[in-house]
């Protein structure tokens, strides 16, 4: 690897642990609902399935019953060993940087599937799904996170317009898609102590004392809903792709 990859294989590494908690405490469930949704539109079940940037696995568990061979891609060593406890038989976990196993892999899939993929920014990494393709890509992001009381004083996260920037690539390619968009919702107590703390840094103590008296008053605890939207973007490979092996 160069040094740029070690430097990312590295941080994802040391990511890994809290990411997988992250995944465990998250109430929400998209993985179900995005399989559901896979096999009512008879994309699922397929023989050959890739999981690129599959990380620790987290579509793993659920559609992985649903394939003859799934594939889970990931350039982090220590998000694989995780992964390796929830991996049946029919799973095969690959160690590699995932633009070098696009430019070399002569395999095709039924399915190429990526959920919030850091590796997918251009219009080219796009199009290098398609090649690894024969039948389906789908493309699963997070496009809406918004909630009561930090997102108004919270920059929005750029990740968040990705999913809009594959359309143009795809409209500019002349590639059909579709979209389907999975909502949910939840609502937890935040304390005033919590709310204080987590812009201690972003405001002056002043502001910050005069902000959390505004929307706390004399409360100990507020209710914070969260709102959160994932896009799947999905589309069958024009023949081109599977003729040419690129267009």
């Amino acid at each position: 690897m160069t040094n740029e990859r070690n430097e990312l294989s590295a941080f994802w590494d040391n990511f890994a642990e809290e990411y997988e908690e992250i995944q465990q405490e998250s109430s929400f469930l998209i993985a179900a609902d995005l399989a559901d949704f896979l096999i009512q539109q008879k994309i699922l079940p397929c023989a050959d399935f890739l999981d690129l940037a599959g990380g620790t696995g987290r579509y793993l568990e659920v559609l992985q019953s649903h394939t003859q061979q799934y594939t889970l891609l990931d350039i982090s060593v220590e998000m694989l060993k995780i992964a390796t406890t929830k991996a049946a038989k029919n799973t095969q976990l690959l160690h590699q940087e995932q633009t070098s196993f696009l430019s070399t892999n002569t395999k095709r899939y039924d399915v190429v599937f990526s959920a919030m993929n850091p590796a997918i920014l251009t219009k080219d990494e796009l199009l290098a799904c398609c090649q690894a393709s024969r039948q389906w890509v789908l493309l699963l992001r997070l496009i809406e996170d918004e909630d009561q009381l930090f997102s108004p004083f919270e920059e929005k996260n750029p990740d968040l317009f990705l999913n809009q920037r594959y359309k143009n690539y795809l409209l500019k390619e002349q590639i059909g898609f579709q979209t389907k968009r999975f909502e949910y919702k939840k609502t937890e107590a935040i304390t005033k102590s919590f709310f204080h703390d987590y812009f201690a840094l972003d405001f002056s103590s002043e502001k910050l004392e005069a902000l959390t008296e505004e929307i706390f008053g004399s409360d100990h605890e507020r209710a914070n809903q969260q709102s959160l939207t994932f896009e799947l973007i999905y589309f069958q490979v024009p023949n081109v792709y599977n003729e040419n092996g690129s267009q």
